[in-house]
């Protein structure tokens, strides 16, 4: 997806299952298109130049590892 920024490698070491009976019922709707269009109006240049800006570290300071040229 053009503009997605994160990529998440994990281990898994456990999974539980709930019995979803609190889990209220939604319908789909669509994909957002924003990201999208918000990319693309950026450019390939404002992308690099906003990810440089903004991705490098995450909302808690740690290095998000994001491969930059």
């Amino acid at each position: 997806m053009r503009g997605a920024r994160n990529i998440f490698d994990v281990d898994v070491d456990l999974v539980q299952t709930s019995c979803g009976f609190g889990v209220p019922l939604y319908e789909y709707d669509g994909q957002r298109t924003l990201m999208d269009s918000w990319a693309e109006n950026k450019g390939d240049e404002g992308l690099e130049r906003y990810q440089r800006e903004r991705n490098v570290h995450s909302i808690d300071g740690f290095p998000t590892g994001l491969p930059l040229p």
